[in-house]
Protein backbone atom coordinates (compact mmCIF):
# COMPACT_ATOMS: atom_id res chain seq x y z
CA UNK A 1 0.00 0.00 0.00
CA UNK A 2 1.43 3.81 -1.25
CA UNK A 3 2.09 6.55 1.43
CA UNK A 4 2.33 9.90 1.36
CA UNK A 5 4.13 11.98 3.24
CA UNK A 6 3.15 15.30 3.81
CA UNK A 7 4.91 18.73 5.51
CA UNK A 8 2.96 21.10 7.49
CA UNK A 9 4.52 24.45 9.10
CA UNK A 10 5.00 25.06 12.33
CA UNK A 11 3.88 28.54 12.63
CA UNK A 12 6.75 30.78 14.60
CA UNK A 13 4.79 33.92 14.66
CA UNK A 14 2.31 32.57 16.26
CA UNK A 15 1.66 32.89 20.58
CA UNK A 16 2.13 28.93 21.80
CA UNK A 17 5.31 29.25 19.23
CA UNK A 18 7.73 28.17 22.43
CA UNK A 19 5.41 25.69 23.70
CA UNK A 20 5.40 23.76 20.69
CA UNK A 21 9.12 23.83 20.81
CA UNK A 22 9.13 22.71 23.90
CA UNK A 23 6.23 19.44 22.75
CA UNK A 24 8.86 18.89 19.93
CA UNK A 25 11.96 18.49 22.17
CA UNK A 26 10.41 16.18 24.20
CA UNK A 27 9.25 14.46 21.14
CA UNK A 28 13.04 14.30 20.05
CA UNK A 29 13.96 12.94 23.66
CA UNK A 30 16.52 16.50 23.44
CA UNK A 31 18.91 14.37 21.74
CA UNK A 32 22.08 16.28 21.49
CA UNK A 33 21.78 16.89 17.34
CA UNK A 34 19.05 19.35 18.29
CA UNK A 35 19.64 23.02 18.11
CA UNK A 36 19.32 24.78 21.29
CA UNK A 37 16.06 25.99 22.45
CA UNK A 38 17.01 29.35 22.34
CA UNK A 39 18.00 29.68 18.68
CA UNK A 40 15.16 27.82 17.17
CA UNK A 41 12.64 30.64 19.40
CA UNK A 42 14.26 33.33 18.56
CA UNK A 43 17.02 32.96 15.49
CA UNK A 44 15.58 30.29 13.34
CA UNK A 45 12.84 32.92 12.22
CA UNK A 46 15.17 35.83 12.09
CA UNK A 47 17.44 34.32 9.76
CA UNK A 48 14.81 33.40 7.18
CA UNK A 49 14.51 29.65 8.60
CA UNK A 50 11.42 27.62 9.59
CA UNK A 51 10.04 24.17 11.13
CA UNK A 52 8.43 21.59 9.77
CA UNK A 53 6.09 18.49 11.44
CA UNK A 54 6.45 15.92 8.92
CA UNK A 55 3.63 13.34 8.56
CA UNK A 56 3.03 9.90 6.56
CA UNK A 57 -0.83 8.67 5.70
CA UNK A 58 -1.62 6.07 3.69
CA UNK A 59 -4.72 5.76 1.33
CA UNK A 60 -7.75 5.41 4.17
CA UNK A 61 -5.77 6.09 6.95
CA UNK A 62 -5.20 8.70 9.56
CA UNK A 63 -1.62 10.40 9.18
CA UNK A 64 1.15 9.81 11.88
CA UNK A 65 4.05 11.98 13.01
CA UNK A 66 7.35 10.92 11.90
CA UNK A 67 9.82 13.76 12.54
CA UNK A 68 10.36 17.41 12.02
CA UNK A 69 12.53 19.21 9.64
CA UNK A 70 14.52 22.53 10.63
CA UNK A 71 14.90 25.00 7.63
CA UNK A 72 18.22 26.73 7.75
CA UNK A 73 19.48 29.82 4.73
CA UNK A 74 21.81 28.26 2.92
CA UNK A 75 22.08 30.05 -0.22
CA UNK A 76 20.21 32.28 -3.43
CA UNK A 77 20.25 31.66 -7.00
CA UNK A 78 18.17 31.63 -9.93
CA UNK A 79 15.77 33.53 -8.52
CA UNK A 80 15.07 30.83 -5.43
CA UNK A 81 16.33 29.98 -2.19
CA UNK A 82 18.01 26.53 -1.08
CA UNK A 83 17.85 25.58 2.44
CA UNK A 84 19.54 22.74 4.70
CA UNK A 85 17.09 20.70 5.92
CA UNK A 86 18.03 19.03 9.36
CA UNK A 87 15.79 16.27 9.75
CA UNK A 88 15.06 14.92 13.29
CA UNK A 89 13.28 11.47 13.20
CA UNK A 90 10.70 11.07 15.62
CA UNK A 91 11.99 7.36 17.97
CA UNK A 92 9.38 4.82 16.98
CA UNK A 93 7.70 6.05 13.99
CA UNK A 94 8.33 4.68 10.42
CA UNK A 95 11.27 5.68 8.98
CA UNK A 96 10.74 8.26 6.20
CA UNK A 97 13.01 8.26 3.17
CA UNK A 98 15.43 11.44 2.67
CA UNK A 99 13.70 12.15 -0.78
CA UNK A 100 10.24 11.90 0.44
CA UNK A 101 10.93 14.40 3.16
CA UNK A 102 12.74 16.78 0.59
CA UNK A 103 9.33 16.86 -2.13
CA UNK A 104 6.91 17.01 1.29
CA UNK A 105 8.93 20.16 2.24
CA UNK A 106 9.65 21.35 -1.36
CA UNK A 107 5.85 21.36 -2.34
CA UNK A 108 5.14 23.82 0.36
CA UNK A 109 7.78 26.28 -0.19
CA UNK A 110 7.38 29.12 -2.61
CA UNK A 111 8.75 28.26 -6.25
CA UNK A 112 12.39 27.67 -7.37
CA UNK A 113 12.84 26.86 -3.38
CA UNK A 114 14.80 23.78 -2.64
CA UNK A 115 16.42 22.00 0.18
CA UNK A 116 19.61 20.05 0.90
CA UNK A 117 18.67 16.95 2.96
CA UNK A 118 20.99 16.50 5.61
CA UNK A 119 20.98 14.09 8.61
CA UNK A 120 22.57 15.29 11.61
CA UNK A 121 23.77 11.99 13.42
CA UNK A 122 25.27 10.78 9.96
CA UNK A 123 28.79 10.08 9.27
CA UNK A 124 30.10 13.72 8.05
CA UNK A 125 33.30 14.44 6.94
CA UNK A 126 35.31 17.76 8.19
CA UNK A 127 37.50 20.15 5.87
CA UNK A 128 40.27 21.59 8.32
CA UNK A 129 41.88 24.36 7.35
CA UNK A 130 45.10 26.56 8.71
CA UNK A 131 45.62 30.21 8.22
CA UNK A 132 48.49 32.15 10.53
CA UNK A 133 47.15 35.29 11.81
CA UNK A 134 49.88 37.65 13.91
CA UNK A 135 50.99 34.14 15.19
CA UNK A 136 47.53 32.28 15.79
CA UNK A 137 46.23 29.35 13.54
CA UNK A 138 42.57 29.90 12.22
CA UNK A 139 40.29 28.34 10.28
CA UNK A 140 37.72 25.28 9.60
CA UNK A 141 37.72 23.12 12.52
CA UNK A 142 38.56 19.11 12.03
CA UNK A 143 36.26 16.84 13.60
CA UNK A 144 37.56 16.48 17.22
CA UNK A 145 37.96 20.24 17.44
CA UNK A 146 34.28 20.38 16.53
CA UNK A 147 33.95 18.25 19.60
CA UNK A 148 35.99 20.87 21.54
CA UNK A 149 34.05 23.74 20.59
CA UNK A 150 30.82 21.99 22.50
CA UNK A 151 32.88 21.32 25.48
CA UNK A 152 34.15 24.96 25.55
CA UNK A 153 30.59 26.21 24.93
CA UNK A 154 29.58 24.63 27.88
CA UNK A 155 32.75 25.69 30.58
CA UNK A 156 31.94 29.28 29.24
CA UNK A 157 28.45 29.88 29.80
CA UNK A 158 27.32 26.83 31.92
CA UNK A 159 24.50 25.83 29.30
CA UNK A 160 22.98 22.73 30.15
CA UNK A 161 22.89 20.26 27.23
CA UNK A 162 19.58 21.94 25.42
CA UNK A 163 22.14 24.75 24.95
CA UNK A 164 24.47 24.06 23.54
CA UNK A 165 25.08 23.90 19.75
CA UNK A 166 25.71 20.37 18.03
CA UNK A 167 29.13 19.30 16.72
CA UNK A 168 27.70 18.41 13.60
CA UNK A 169 27.35 21.97 12.22
CA UNK A 170 31.09 22.49 11.96
CA UNK A 171 31.60 19.33 9.16
CA UNK A 172 31.90 20.27 5.46
CA UNK A 173 27.99 19.23 4.90
CA UNK A 174 26.52 21.27 8.32
CA UNK A 175 25.14 24.43 6.17
CA UNK A 176 27.09 26.65 8.68
CA UNK A 177 27.51 29.70 7.32
CA UNK A 178 30.36 30.29 8.98
CA UNK A 179 33.10 28.08 11.36
CA UNK A 180 36.16 28.80 12.46
CA UNK A 181 38.37 28.07 15.70
CA UNK A 182 41.89 29.49 16.95
CA UNK A 183 44.29 27.73 17.69
CA UNK A 184 47.41 28.44 20.34
CA UNK A 185 50.03 25.84 21.14
CA UNK A 186 47.98 22.88 18.58
CA UNK A 187 44.70 23.80 21.10
CA UNK A 188 41.30 25.23 20.64
CA UNK A 189 41.51 28.81 21.83
CA UNK A 190 38.99 30.26 20.81
CA UNK A 191 35.78 30.06 18.16
CA UNK A 192 33.24 31.35 15.73
CA UNK A 193 30.00 29.98 14.50
CA UNK A 194 27.60 31.44 12.05
CA UNK A 195 24.88 31.20 9.72
CA UNK A 196 23.28 32.25 6.46
CA UNK A 197 20.64 34.50 6.88
CA UNK A 198 17.97 35.80 4.31
CA UNK A 199 16.79 38.87 4.88
CA UNK A 200 13.33 39.10 6.95
CA UNK A 201 12.64 43.29 7.22
CA UNK A 202 12.88 45.88 4.90
CA UNK A 203 15.81 47.41 4.33
CA UNK A 204 17.20 51.03 4.59
CA UNK A 205 18.23 53.42 1.74
CA UNK A 206 21.53 53.43 2.85
CA UNK A 207 21.88 49.52 2.07
CA UNK A 208 20.90 49.61 -1.51
CA UNK A 209 24.84 49.34 -2.61
CA UNK A 210 25.02 46.07 -0.96
CA UNK A 211 23.96 42.91 -1.59
CA UNK A 212 21.24 41.41 0.92
CA UNK A 213 19.55 38.29 -0.43
CA UNK A 214 21.96 36.28 1.80
CA UNK A 215 23.85 37.71 4.85
CA UNK A 216 25.59 35.94 7.66
CA UNK A 217 24.10 35.58 10.78
CA UNK A 218 27.70 35.44 12.98
CA UNK A 219 26.14 33.57 16.19
CA UNK A 220 28.71 32.63 18.50
CA UNK A 221 32.02 33.51 19.02
CA UNK A 222 34.33 32.99 22.31
CA UNK A 223 37.64 32.82 23.69
CA UNK A 224 39.32 30.74 26.18
CA UNK A 225 39.24 32.29 29.62
CA UNK A 226 42.94 31.32 29.76
CA UNK A 227 43.34 32.91 26.20
CA UNK A 228 42.43 36.33 26.28
CA UNK A 229 43.64 39.61 25.89
CA UNK A 230 45.67 38.19 22.85
CA UNK A 231 43.08 39.31 20.01
CA UNK A 232 41.97 36.01 19.21
CA UNK A 233 38.45 37.15 19.01
CA UNK A 234 39.39 40.33 16.57
CA UNK A 235 41.08 37.60 14.33
CA UNK A 236 38.12 35.40 14.56
CA UNK A 237 36.06 38.14 12.96
CA UNK A 238 38.61 39.23 10.45
CA UNK A 239 38.91 36.19 8.80
CA UNK A 240 35.31 35.96 9.28
CA UNK A 241 34.97 39.12 7.25
CA UNK A 242 37.84 38.35 4.79
CA UNK A 243 35.85 35.30 3.62
CA UNK A 244 32.44 36.34 3.62
CA UNK A 245 33.68 39.28 0.99
CA UNK A 246 35.68 36.49 -0.56
CA UNK A 247 31.93 35.06 -1.41
CA UNK A 248 29.92 38.06 -1.91
CA UNK A 249 28.41 38.24 1.60
CA UNK A 250 28.65 42.19 2.30
CA UNK A 251 26.35 42.04 5.62
CA UNK A 252 27.13 40.54 8.69
CA UNK A 253 24.81 40.21 11.83
CA UNK A 254 24.92 39.21 14.83
CA UNK A 255 23.45 40.44 18.86
CA UNK A 256 25.60 41.43 21.93
CA UNK A 257 24.21 42.37 25.31
CA UNK A 258 24.65 46.44 25.41
CA UNK A 259 25.63 46.29 28.88
CA UNK A 260 29.16 44.48 28.15
CA UNK A 261 31.66 47.25 27.37
CA UNK A 262 34.32 44.79 26.38
CA UNK A 263 32.32 43.58 23.22
CA UNK A 264 30.98 47.33 22.94
CA UNK A 265 34.57 47.90 22.25
CA UNK A 266 35.36 45.21 20.10
CA UNK A 267 32.45 45.39 18.31
CA UNK A 268 31.96 49.35 18.01
CA UNK A 269 35.99 50.36 17.61
CA UNK A 270 37.46 47.46 16.57
CA UNK A 271 35.42 46.03 14.11
CA UNK A 272 33.28 48.89 12.99
CA UNK A 273 29.82 47.53 13.55
CA UNK A 274 26.94 49.90 14.21
CA UNK A 275 23.82 49.31 15.98
CA UNK A 276 20.08 51.07 15.69
CA UNK A 277 18.21 47.54 16.50
CA UNK A 278 17.30 46.65 20.25
CA UNK A 279 15.39 43.92 21.69
CA UNK A 280 14.85 44.43 25.48
CA UNK A 281 14.13 40.48 25.95
CA UNK A 282 15.07 38.53 23.18
CA UNK A 283 16.05 35.32 25.05
CA UNK A 284 14.07 33.67 27.70
CA UNK A 285 17.15 31.64 28.60
CA UNK A 286 19.33 32.18 32.30
CA UNK A 287 23.29 31.41 32.52
CA UNK A 288 26.05 32.43 33.79
CA UNK A 289 26.55 35.25 32.00
CA UNK A 290 22.93 36.08 31.50
CA UNK A 291 21.73 36.37 35.07
CA UNK A 292 18.60 38.79 34.35
CA UNK A 293 17.34 39.94 31.22
CA UNK A 294 18.57 38.94 28.04
CA UNK A 295 18.71 42.66 26.08
CA UNK A 296 20.37 42.94 23.16
CA UNK A 297 21.56 44.64 20.35
CA UNK A 298 21.28 43.99 16.93
CA UNK A 299 24.28 44.83 15.59
CA UNK A 300 25.31 45.19 11.89
CA UNK A 301 28.82 45.06 10.18
CA UNK A 302 29.32 46.08 6.27
CA UNK A 303 32.32 44.71 5.72
CA UNK A 304 32.19 46.72 2.26
CA UNK A 305 32.43 49.84 3.89
CA UNK A 306 35.19 52.39 4.33
CA UNK A 307 34.15 52.30 8.37
CA UNK A 308 34.50 48.74 8.49
CA UNK A 309 37.72 48.46 6.37
CA UNK A 310 39.58 51.74 7.92
CA UNK A 311 38.73 49.25 11.37
CA UNK A 312 40.02 46.29 10.06
CA UNK A 313 43.24 47.55 8.98
CA UNK A 314 43.78 49.47 12.27
CA UNK A 315 43.77 52.68 10.64
CA UNK A 316 43.99 55.37 12.62
CA UNK A 317 42.96 53.41 15.62
CA UNK A 318 41.88 54.76 18.77
CA UNK A 319 40.26 53.67 22.21
CA UNK A 320 36.95 54.79 23.58
CA UNK A 321 35.84 58.64 23.64
CA UNK A 322 37.35 60.48 26.72
CA UNK A 323 33.53 61.65 27.70
CA UNK A 324 34.87 65.30 28.90
CA UNK A 325 36.24 66.07 26.15
CA UNK A 326 33.43 66.35 23.21
CA UNK A 327 31.33 69.45 24.26
CA UNK A 328 28.84 68.12 21.46
CA UNK A 329 27.99 64.97 23.99
CA UNK A 330 25.13 64.63 26.58
CA UNK A 331 25.08 62.00 29.12
CA UNK A 332 21.67 60.45 29.66
CA UNK A 333 21.97 59.01 32.57
CA UNK A 334 24.15 58.06 35.84
CA UNK A 335 24.11 55.06 36.97
CA UNK A 336 21.10 53.31 36.71
CA UNK A 337 19.24 56.56 38.19
CA UNK A 338 17.04 59.20 36.41
CA UNK A 339 17.52 58.80 32.86
CA UNK A 340 17.19 61.71 30.60
CA UNK A 341 14.35 61.50 27.53
CA UNK A 342 14.95 64.75 26.47
CA UNK A 343 18.57 64.94 24.76
CA UNK A 344 18.33 65.87 20.57
CA UNK A 345 22.26 66.56 20.69
CA UNK A 346 24.84 65.13 18.30
CA UNK A 347 25.45 62.49 20.35
CA UNK A 348 24.28 60.73 23.53
CA UNK A 349 26.62 58.63 25.85
CA UNK A 350 24.35 56.09 28.02
CA UNK A 351 26.55 54.90 30.82
CA UNK A 352 26.63 50.90 31.66
CA UNK A 353 28.12 48.94 34.64
CA UNK A 354 32.17 48.45 34.32
CA UNK A 355 31.58 44.81 35.16
CA UNK A 356 28.64 43.61 33.99
CA UNK A 357 29.10 40.08 34.53
CA UNK A 358 30.27 40.71 38.10
CA UNK A 359 27.32 43.33 39.17
CA UNK A 360 25.20 39.88 38.03
CA UNK A 361 26.97 37.60 40.83
CA UNK A 362 27.35 39.73 43.27
CA UNK A 363 24.07 42.10 43.43
CA UNK A 364 21.25 41.11 40.89
CA UNK A 365 18.88 43.45 42.28
CA UNK A 366 20.84 46.47 41.10
CA UNK A 367 21.92 44.29 38.00
CA UNK A 368 18.14 44.26 37.17
CA UNK A 369 17.82 48.10 38.15
CA UNK A 370 20.65 48.81 35.32
CA UNK A 371 18.77 46.45 32.91
CA UNK A 372 15.59 48.55 33.29
CA UNK A 373 17.07 51.41 32.76
CA UNK A 374 19.34 51.18 30.34
CA UNK A 375 16.40 49.17 28.07
CA UNK A 376 14.12 52.56 28.71
CA UNK A 377 16.77 54.76 27.10
CA UNK A 378 17.91 52.11 24.33
CA UNK A 379 13.92 51.78 23.48
CA UNK A 380 13.79 55.63 23.85
CA UNK A 381 16.80 56.82 21.46
CA UNK A 382 17.63 53.81 18.79
CA UNK A 383 16.70 53.87 15.44
CA UNK A 384 17.22 54.42 11.77
CA UNK A 385 15.03 57.26 11.29
CA UNK A 386 16.30 60.79 11.05
CA UNK A 387 16.42 62.53 14.54
CA UNK A 388 17.01 58.93 16.01
CA UNK A 389 20.33 56.93 17.12
CA UNK A 390 23.19 54.71 16.00
CA UNK A 391 25.10 53.01 18.20
CA UNK A 392 28.86 53.74 17.12
CA UNK A 393 31.34 53.62 19.54
CA UNK A 394 32.38 53.22 23.69
CA UNK A 395 33.27 56.03 26.00
CA UNK A 396 34.82 56.37 29.26
CA UNK A 397 35.17 58.54 32.10
CA UNK A 398 37.77 57.43 34.86
CA UNK A 399 36.07 54.64 35.95
CA UNK A 400 32.70 54.92 34.05
CA UNK A 401 31.80 53.36 31.13
CA UNK A 402 29.39 54.14 28.11
CA UNK A 403 27.90 53.36 24.68
CA UNK A 404 28.12 56.57 22.42
CA UNK A 405 24.87 56.97 20.31
CA UNK A 406 24.99 59.38 16.76
CA UNK A 407 22.10 61.62 15.96
CA UNK A 408 20.46 59.81 12.70
CA UNK A 409 20.73 62.68 9.30
CA UNK A 410 22.15 61.65 6.03
CA UNK A 411 25.62 62.77 6.72
CA UNK A 412 25.98 59.95 9.62
CA UNK A 413 24.66 57.69 7.18
CA UNK A 414 27.18 58.39 4.33
CA UNK A 415 29.92 58.46 6.66
CA UNK A 416 28.50 54.66 8.00
CA UNK A 417 27.96 53.21 4.76
CA UNK A 418 29.81 54.79 2.23
CA UNK A 419 31.62 51.69 -0.28
CA UNK A 420 35.47 51.56 0.63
Amino acid sequence: MSRFVSAKRVDSSSADWPDRLRDLRRQLEERPSLLPHHFLEAVLPKIGGACFALNCSRRGEAGSLGGYAFLLPRDVSGGGATYTLRYEHVAGTLPLGADEISRAVERVLPPNHKTCFYLPDADHSFSPTHIDLDGVDCGRPDEREAAQIRSMQQSIWHSPPEGLYPSDLHSAQGGAGCSLVARVDGAVAGFLLGFFRFPTIPAMPAFHPYRRELQLESQLLAVAPGMRRRRIALALKRLQARQALESGIDLINWTTDPLLFANGFLNFTRLGAVACEFQPSLYSFRNELNRVTAARLNLLWAVRTQRVQKALRGSEHSGPIEIGSDPDLTVVNQGHGAPLFSAAGARIAIEIPPDWVALQRQDQPAAQRWRDVTNQLLDHYLGSEPGRYFITATGVSGSRRYIIGERVDDTLLDDLFALA
